[in-house]
C-alpha cells in the first residue's frame, strides 16, 4: 500500500489519512445513526482494498495480543475511536494509503462531506504489469485479443490485482538488462530496460484476484524505455515524482524520455521515503563489507544490496519504511529460492572445506570412499558461470535427459559395456553420487563420480589423465543414447554470496587462494582473468565478474583495523554509524528520539569508543508507531527497548561497570532529593563496619562498598515510567526545573551514598 504523509482538512482540522477515515465516519454515525448494514451500504470494505474498512470488535478482541493486527495497531482500538452502531461496536483499519484514500474522499463527497486534499491527478493511478509468468509464454498478444489482463494462475498476486479500478491506465511491461548499443553513454555499465507492449484503460475489475478487462489502444507500437524500471508482475505508479512522471508522459502521453533526468541518478537507488532516505552505497562494487556497530541497519541494507546487485533494474513502489522494506524483502526471498542469493555466517571453527570444497566420507555396503563435495562458495560461482553471458537459444546436450536415458538403459540390462578407442569397460552399478565399473580384464572395485562426468559433460572440466580415459567415453556414449534439445536463450545474470560476521573467521584458512580470484580484475569475464587448480578436485577454477560477495561486520566484536589486510585490500569497505537524524521531528511524550540517541552515544564514544555506540535501529520500532499517532503505544515501545536491547548491551559494553552506564544515562547529575524519582540506576556506598561490623579484619583494602541498583522496569513509579526521566538523559534543563519546583530541597538521596558517609563520620 502506498503512503505519504500529506493532511487533509475536515471540519476545519487537520488530518493524517487515517485519522481522517476515523473523522468522517465518527461523523457519519453520529448523524445518521445507521444500523451495521447501513454503515457498511454507505461505506464498503472495497474503498480500503483487501482488509476491508471494519473489522467486529468481538472478533478484534479474540485475537492473540501478538497478533500482527494489534502488534502493529493495523485498527484504532482505543475506547474514544471504537465505532458504536445500533447491532454492534466496529474498529476500524489505520491501513490507508495514496490510492484507497481517494477513492474514501470520493465516496465520502458523495455522502455530503467537503474534504480538502491532493488533486485529482496526483490520486491518479497507472499499472505497469508483466505478461510472461510461471514459465509460461508471452502471453501479450493473447491478452490484447481478448480485451484482458491476467495475472497467471500462482495466486501470488491476487490483493493487488484485486486494487485495480475501472478507469485505470494500464501497461503491459518486459523488463531486461543492456550493455551495448544503449542509446546514451553508460560508461560500459550495464543499464535496465523496459520494452512498453500494449496500453490500455481498465473497463472492468472481475475482483477475482486475476482477471481484469481491458480496451486496449489498436496498432499501439512497442516503446523502449531505459533505466527506471520494476522486475516484478506488478508495478503501482503514480505522477508524485519527475521520473515516475516521465515514465507515464512517455508510455501514455506520446512525450520521448529525457536520459538526463536519469543519467545523474543512475548510480543511486530511486528507492526512497518521505521518512527516511535510504543509504546510497558505491554501485559496481563487487566485493563489499558493511561495517559499524549494533543497531545500524547492516542486516537489513545487506537486503537491499543484494537485490540491487542481483537485479539492477530492481525499483520499488514508493512508500512507507515497511512497505518499502517488505517490497525488498519479498524479492530477496524470490532471488533466494532461484538460487542466486545465498548466505552464509563465518565463525572461528569455519574452514577451507565448507566454503570451497573439502573431502566427505560415505560408506556403500561397508566400503568406505572419499567424495569431493563443493562448499557454497564453489557451489555459486559455478551457477553464476552459466549466466556470465548473454547466449541466442542453441540446441544443445542436457545432461539430466542424457542420464535418465542411461539409467533407463541400464534397468533393462545387468550392465551396460561402454565401448573404447581399442577396448570397453562395463558399468555394473551406480548409486547417488559414484559408478562402478570393471575393466575388460581387470577388478570390479573402480569408480567414476557423476558430478565430475556432469561437469565433463557440460564442458565445465577437462580430464586428461588417469581416469579422463574413462570418463570421456562415457560422455560421448551418453551423447549417443540420448537427443540434443532447444535450449532457451541465457541472459547474464548476477548473483549474490552475503557473508554474515565476515571478521569472525580466519580469512586465510577461508578463502585460501581465492583470495586473490576475488579481485574485480582477476574475475572470469576480465582481461586479466586468471584461475587455479583446486587442490582436492584438481579442477581449474575462476570467479565470474557476475558473482557479488557482500559481507558484514559488527564493529563492536572485533576493530576494524584488526581485519586480514588482503582481505581490506580487496573489499570496498562502507561504513554504517548511527543515523539520529532519522528521528528528527519525532517525540514520544515529549521525549526527542534524536537527541535521546545523540547524547548517549556522545557519551559512549567518550567512555568506550565511536565503534559501540548504539545503531538507530533500536529506535525504529518506536518511531513506527509514533507514525500512527499513539504516544501511549509508543511510550511503552521505548521502555521495552531500554529494557530488552539498550541496558543489556550497555552491560556488556562496560562489562557491568555500573557507574559508566549511570553516565551514560546522566544519573550523576540526579543529586537532590526532589531528583530521587528520576534515577535509574541508585548508587549505595556503605561502610565495612556496617557490613561485618568491627574487627573484620579488611582494613589493609578500601573501607567503603559501592552497590548499584537498577530501577525496576516493572514498578510503575520508576523511572522507566517517568517521561521526564528520558528527556532529562539530553537535556539538564529539566533537572532543573523540577529542583526549582521542589518545595525542600535536600542533598544526595538520589546517590545514597552522601547521607551513608555522613552516617558513618
Amino acid at each position: 500500500m502506498l503512503k505519504d504523509f500529506t493532511k487533509y482538512i475536515f471540519n476545519g482540522r487537520s488530518h493524517h489519512k487515517n485519522r481522517l477515515v476515523l473523522a468522517v465516519i465518527k461523523e457519519y454515525v453520529e448523524n445518521e445513526a445507521p444500523n451495521l448494514q447501513e454503515l457498511l451500504e454507505a461505506f464498503p470494505n472495497e474503498l480500503q482494498g483487501t482488509r476491508g474498512i471494519f473489522i467486529n470488535k468481538i472478533e478484534y478482541d479474540a485475537l492473540p495480543e501478538n497478533s500482527d493486527d494489534k502488534k502493529n495497531n493495523r485498527y484504532f482500538s482505543k475506547d474514544d475511536e471504537i465505532i458504536s452502531v445500533t447491532d454492534g461496536e466496529l474498529l476500524i483499519t489505520t491501513q490507508w494509503g495514496i490510492d484507497n484514500i481517494s477513492r474514501f474522499v470520493d465516496k465520502a463527497s458523495t455522502l455530503g462531506f467537503e474534504v480538502q486534499g491532493k488533486s485529482d491527478e496526483s490520486n491518479k493511478v497507472y499499472w505497469f504489469l508483466g505478461a510472461s509468468y510461471g514459465g509460461v509464454d508471452d502471453q501479450t498478444e493473447r491478452f490484447i485479443k481478448e480485451s484482458i489482463w491476467q495475472g497467471g494462475n500462482d495466486g501470488k498476486y491476487t490483493d493487488k490485482i484485486k486494487q485495480i479500478q475501472k478507469g485505470d491506465k494500464i501497461a503491459i511491461k518486459s523488463v531486461y538488462t543492456q550493455t551495448h548499443g544503449l542509446p546514451f553513454d553508460n560508461n560500459g555499465k550495464m543499464a535496465s530496460v523496459m520494452d512498453i507492449k500494449a496500453i490500455g484503460i481498465v473497463i472492468e475489475n472481475l475482483n477475482d484476484g486475476k482477471t481484469v478487462k481491458v480496451d486496449w489502444q489498436p496498432n499501439f507500437k512497442k516503446l523502449t524505455w531505459y533505466m527506471y524500471t520494476y522486475q516484478k508482475r506488478i508495478w503501482r505508479v503514480l505522477p508524485d515524482k519527475p521520473e515516475r512522471k516521465a515514465l507515464i508522459d512517455f508510455a501514455f502521453n506520446g512525450a520521448k524520455q529525457n536520459f538526463e533526468l536519469f543519467m545523474k541518478n543512475n548510480s543511486e537507488s530511486f528507492v526512497n521515503s518521505d521518512e527516511q532516505k535510504y543509504p546510497t552505497i558505491t554501485q559496481g562494487s563487487l566485493n563489499k563489507i558493511l561495517y559499524g556497530p549494533p543497531g545500524t541497519g547492516k542486516t537489513y541494507n545487506t537486503i537491499v544490496e543484494a537485490v540491487n546487485a542481483a537485479e539492477p533494474g530492481f525499483s520499488p513502489e514508493e512508500g512507507s519504511i515497511d512497505e518499502v522494506r517488505a517490497e525488498y524483502q519479498e524479492q530477496y526471498d524470490d532471488l533466494v529460492s532461484e538460487g542466486r542469493i545465498r548466505f552464509v555466517t563465518f565463525h572461528q571453527s569455519y574452514g577451507y572445506e565448507e566454503f570451497v570444497e573439502g573431502l566427505k566420507a560415505s560408506s556403500d555396503d561397508g566400503n568406505i570412499s572419499y567424495d569431493v563435495e563443493a562448499g557454497v562458495f564453489k557451489d555459486i560461482a559455478r551457477q553464476a558461470e552459466k549466466f556470465l553471458n548473454s547466449k541466442a537459444s542453441e540446441s544443445t546436450y542436457n545432461f539430466d535427459n542424457a542420464w535418465l536415458a542411461f539409467t533407463e538403459l541400464f534397468s533393462e540390462e545387468d550392465y551396460v559395456e561402454v565401448n573404447m578407442s581399442k577396448t570397453s569397460f562395463k558399468i555394473l552399478d551406480f548409486n547417488d553420487k559414484r559408478i562402478f565399473f570393471e575393466k575388460r580384464g581387470g577388478s570390479q572395485d573402480h569408480t567414476l563420480s557423476i558430478s565430475t562426468l556432469r561437469e565433463i559433460f557440460e564442458g565445465r572440466r577437462e580430464y586428461k589423465s588417469g581416469l579422463g580415459v574413462y570418463y570421456r567415453p562415457l560422455v560421448k556414449f551418453l551423447r549417443e543414447i540420448s537427443a540434443p534439445e532447444q535450449m532457451p536463450a541465457v541472459e547474464r545474470k548476477n548473483f549474490v554470496l552475503i557473508i554474515d560476521e565476515i571478521n569472525r573467521g580466519n580469512i586465510s584458512r577461508i578463502f585460501g587462494e581465492l583470495i586473490t580470484l576475488i579481485e574485480p580484475s582477476k574475475r572470469n569475464g576480465q582481461p586479466e582473468a586468471i584461475e587455479v587448480t583446486l587442490p582436492y578436485s584438481n579442477v581449474l577454477f575462476s570467479v565470474p565478474d557476475n558473482l557479488h560477495i557482500i559481507g558484514t561486520m559488527n564493529t563492536a566484536d572485533r576493530s576494524l583495523a584488526m581485519m586480514d589486510t588482503a582481505l581490506r585490500r580487496r573489499f570496498d569497505f562502507v561504513e554504517m554509524m548511527p543515523k539520529p537524524e532519522l528521528f528528527a521531528g519525532k517525540s514520544v511524550n515529549g521525549i526527542k528520539l534524536n537527541l535521546l540517541l545523540s547524547k548517549m552515544n556522545e557519551r559512549i564514544e567518550v567512555l568506550y569508543d565511536r565503534e559501540h555506540t548504539l545503531g538507530h535501529a533500536f529506535f525504529m520500532p518506536v518511531a513506527a508507531i509514533v507514525d500512527l499517532e499513539d504516544e501511549d503505544k509508543a511510550f511503552e515501545e521505548l521502555q521495552h527497548v531500554f529494557r530488552n536491547k539498550i541496558i543489556p548491551l550497555l552491560e556488556e559494553y562496560f562489562f557491568e561497570d555500573w557507574n559508566k552506564i549511570r553516565l551514560v544515562l546522566g544519573d550523576n547529575r540526579k543529586k537532590s532529593k526532589a531528583l530521587i524519582p528520576y534515577v535509574f540506576i541508585k548508587k549505595h556506598v556503605s561502610s565495612y563496619n556496617d557490613i561485618f561490623g568491627e574487627d573484620h579484619g579488611l582494613e589493609t583494602y578500601e573501607d567503603k562498598k559501592t552497590t548499584f541498583k537498577l530501577a525496576d522496569f516493572d514498578d510503575e513509579h520508576s523511572a522507566w515510567h517517568n517521561h521526564l526521566a528520558y528527556q532529562a538523559i539530553y537535556d539538564e534543563t529539566v533537572l532543573k526545573k523540577i529542583d526549582k519546583a521542589s518545595v525542600n530541597e535536600e542533598p544526595a538521596t538520589g546517590e545514597d551514598s552522601v547521607v551513608a558517609e555522613k552516617s558513618n563520620a
